[in-house]
Formats: C-alpha cells, sequence, structure tokens
C-alpha cells in the first residue's frame, strides 16, 4: 500500500506523498518498495534431511533477552525432556526447560559468574515430562490462565516474544496485540510453503492458543505469493499480505505498517510460525515439541538444503558430514543477523539459518581505482551494478574503514519505516533519552537496521547502535 509510511486507506494521498494500493484475492496487499534483496551464492535447495541423534543440546542464557537466570539444576543431574534446569529471578513462574533427557555434563559461567550455557549429554532413548493435552476442538474453550500455565511449566513461553526491546514476553502483562511473521526475506531463510507443506499439524491450534492467551488480535502477515492453504485458511486471526525485498518479511516492519508502537509500555508480542508450531503440538500431544527445520546455505557449504534439528543443536552434529571449504566464515543465523561461530557452537534458539561464507581479508590493490565488474554494488557506484551483480561474490571484507557519519541516503533507500534513521543513530550516540523517543525507538529493533549497516558508506555497525540505544532507553528511560 505504501513505501515507508503508516498503512493507510486505498487511494490516499497525502502531502508530499504518493501512496498506491492493490487487491489480491479480496485482501489488502502491503507493498514495500524501500529495500535490497541481496544477491549470494549457495541458496538451500527444497530438500529435507535428518543429521541423525545429536551427542549433547545446550540452553544458552544469552538467547533470551530481559532475563537473569538462577539454576535449578546441578551437574551430573539427570534431566528428562520439559524439565526445568533455570528460571528467571524477575517473573514467577518463568522456567526454560531441557531440550532432550540426558545428563548435565557442564555449566559454563562468564563473567561475574553470569550463566553462559547449560549443556546435556542426550540419552541414546529420548524420555520426556508429561504435560495435559488436549483434543484440537476443546482448545477453544481453553481459558487463559490454563494457557499461561502450561506454556510456562513446559519452558515454551520463551518463544513468545514482545516488542519494544525485543526481550521475552513478560507473563504478568497483556499485549495490545499478537504477531505471527509467516514470511521471511532475509538471505537464505527459510520457504514457509515448504515448511508447512512438509508438516503443518498444529498450526491452527497453535494461533488459537495464542489468540485465548492474550485475548487480543492475532495478525497473521503472509507473502504476496504464499500458496499454502493452512495460511489463507487460518481461523481466529486478521490476514495481512505483504510484499517487497528485504526486511520487508521482519515483524518489525509488520508492526510498524500495521499496528504502530507509541510509547515503552505500549506492548506488542510476536511469535515465528515454526514456534506457532511448536505451541499447537504442545497443546495436542501432551510433550514438548523441540524439533524445527533450518536452512544450511552458502557458497563454502558443500551440502545446502533444509534439515529438522532439535532445539539448542551443536553446529558440527547439524553439519555433520557435509564439508566446509578452509577460510569459511560459520555463522549461527543469516548473513545480516546471525552470529559468527565455530562448530562446537551450539544453534542460537531463535535462527533458523546457518550460514556458510567466504572469509576474506585481503586488500585490492587500487580497488577504489576499479570500474567494479566483480565487486558487489548496492548503488550505481560499481559496473557491476548494470549487470545486476551477476558474477559477483560477496564475502567479510568491510571494503574500507569506519569514518564519520556520511549522509548519502544508502540508509533511507533501505529502511521501509517512516523514521529518520540518520538523525536518530546522532541521538543514540549523544544519548539524548527526549529526542530518541520522539524519533522512534521504540519501533526499532536492530535485525531491521542489519541491511543499514551493510551498505552504509561510513562503515558503522548501525545494528549495534540501535541495541545500545534501546537498552540504554531501557535502563534510564
Amino acid at each position: 500500500m505504501v513505501e515507508g509510511a503508516r498503512l493507510v486507506p486505498k487511494g490516499y494521498l497525502g502531502k508530499n506523498r504518493r501512496f498506491s494500493a492493490c487487491r489480491s484475492s479480496d485482501m489488502s496487499v502491503l507493498r514495500l518498495k524501500r529495500g535490497h534483496d541481496i544477491t549470494l551464492e549457495g541458496c538451500p535447495e527444497k530438500k529435507l534431511v535428518n543429521p541423525g541423534r545429536p551427542f549433547s543440546l545446550a540452553v544458552c542464557p544469552p538467547d533470551f533477552r530481559g532475563i537473569r537466570p538462577k539454576m535449578m539444576a546441578k551437574e551430573g543431574d539427570h534431566v528428562r525432556r520439559g524439565q526445568p534446569l533455570f528460571y528467571c529471578k524477575d517473573h514467577d513462574g518463568l522456567v526454560f526447560t531441557a531440550p532432550g533427557s540426558g545428563t548435565i555434563s557442564r555449566i559454563v559461567y562468564g563473567e561475574r559468574r553470569s550463566l553462559r550455557k547449560v549443556i546435556i549429554d542426550t540419552d541414546r532413548i529420548d524420555s520426556c515430562e508429561e504435560f495435559k493435552a488436549f483434543k484440537e476442538d476443546r482448545i477453544p474453550e481453553l481459558k487463559p490462565e490454563t494457557v499461561r500455565s502450561i506454556l510456562l511449566q513446559s519452558g515454551l513461553w520463551p518463544v513468545i516474544r514482545e516488542r519494544p526491546f525485543s526481550s521475552v514476553a513478560n507473563p504478568g502483562r497483556k499485549p495490545k496485540a499478537v504477531f505471527v511473521p509467516a514470511m521471511s526475506t532475509a538471505p537464505f531463510a527459510p520457504d514457509v510453503d515448504f515448511i508447512l507443506e512438509h508438516d503443518g499439524r498444529g498450526f491452527q491450534a497453535g494461533l488459537t492458543v495464542l489468540r485465548k492467551l492474550a485475548g487480543s488480535p492475532v495478525h497473521l502477515v503472509m507473502g504476496e505469493h504464499s500458496t499454502s492453504p493452512l495460511l489463507s485458511g487460518a481461523q481466529d486471526v486478521t490476514i495481512h499480505r505483504v510484499s517487497g525485498p528485504h526486511p520487508a518479511g521482519n515483524v518489525g516492519i509488520h508492526i510498524h505498517h500495521i499496528l504502530p508502537i507509541r510509547h515503552r509500555d505500549d506492548i506488542v508480542w510476536y511469535v515465528s510460525l515454526q514456534d506457532v508450531l511448536r505451541i499447537g503440538r504442545l497443546f495436542l500431544d501432551g510433550r514438548l515439541p523441540v524439533e524445527k527445520i533450518v536452512t544450511v546455505g552458502g557458497l563454502n557449504v558443500e551440502k545446502r538444503g533444509y534439515v529438522k534439528v532439535k532445539q539448542g543443536m551443536m553446529l558440527r552434529d547439524i553439519l555433520e558430514g557435509n564439508a566446509i571449504k578452509p577460510e569459511s566464515r560459520l555463522i549461527s543465523g543469516d548473513v545480516l543477523t546471525g552470529f559468527k561461530s565455530v562448530p562446537e557452537d551450539f544453534l542460537g534458539f531463535y535462527h533458523d539459518t546457518i550460514s556458510v561464507i567466504p572469509e576474506n581479508n585481503r586488500r585490492d590493490f587500487f580497488g577504489w581505482l576499479s570500474p567494479g565488474r566483480h565487486s558487489y554494488s548496492v548503488t550505481n557506484l560499481f559496473v557491476s551494478k548494470l549487470f545486476n551483480n551477476n558474477n559477483t561474490a560477496i564475502d567479510t571484507r568491510m571494503h574500507g574503514s569506519p569514518r564519520v557519519i556520511i549522509p548519502f541516503g544508502n540508509i533511507e533507500s533501505v529502511l521501509p519505516m517512516d523514521l529518520l534513521p540518520t538523525f536518530l543513530i546522532k541521538m543514540i550516540l549523544a544519548r539524548d533519552i527526549d529526542e530518541m523517543e520522539k524519533l522512534g525507538i521504540y519501533e526499532c529493533d536492530p535485525e531491521d537496521f542489519a541491511l543499514c549497516s551493510f551498505v552504509d558508506a561510513s562503515k558503522m555497525e548501525i545494528s549495534d547502535i540501535i541495541r545500545q540505544g534501546l537498552e540504554y532507553v531501557q535502563k534510564n528511560g
């Protein structure tokens, strides 16, 4: 409907702005033009494989923003899937449970005794805690208190996050809405239709559970060309269709255009599509579901495709038998928002992509003088842009050093939000809370600004700056 502006009535023409709208299957489509789809080699093939039984699983508290963990188990204890490992000091009843049965082999602490990892050596035969199961036709009759209790006891509550601040949702607060992003435009992200086609059991049950829990509207956001009947036929939700380049698939972009966040107490929950499936299966089966589908992609990995994994698996176990070229960077997550990793690290709790790209520290002699036929370019700086960046390869080089903020408009060109990002960045660096709030800091999240970091001529880590701003406002605002 709009580019970089709020959702508006069809055909509306505002002052100094031009809006366009269209209808698709009797449903409005929010069309976004700002953004950029990065051209990367090594896209995952739509072929699903199982990596086999994991030898170890881990739960990593740093994956969960806004919690202060306290251990409930100790090294050497035997735990079952769904059994509590640690709890959050700030929220009564919020526990984090084991993703598999086995023996706690190691508890890793960081600086100032901060809990970093709880590692479990898994059993050959998995055993699990039992929770109350329901028939699908009984789920709409559940009370919010029952839903909340089961989610908290099972340890599945952390899949629900809240904006602003992208922390684990506070069980004691009600949101004004729940968002389920059923599309992704990030590099190598899983195809939603493929996931639902493989196994969509529990999807409608999960949506109904969220509707009963929140007592507020559930917004299901799907791609314009999505063909899954589970999405188009979903009940108890408001369906939206969105099209456009990355970051059009980010939940922060959806919230900004559909139901903007006005202040720090304007709470919105969001849950990923695969986590909705897990919620539904928990209530249908009475067991904690820990499986999900991730993609493996990138130029430097031999086998690229979809892998069915268990939550908290070691990357080495997921990539077993999959050759990785020398001088590669392994990333848990996508190339824009993921974490640099080694094979002994564990898959991030919220990650559904594993990326392997070339690691390169070389500098091209007089590279700034070359026409750039093989250099990737978002703007018209290099000749490669005339050929849609074909025959170009992206690696880990920054192609420049950090410098002062240069307002070329590159950042604004890839951010489909009605914000002034350059001014917001300056106010964050100046630690001016009043101006940050006026410029919309509560609508921001680092993942929405990751592409801005990629195109920024100043080589700023804009995502890190946004995170610093959010943390400063949360602590001092």
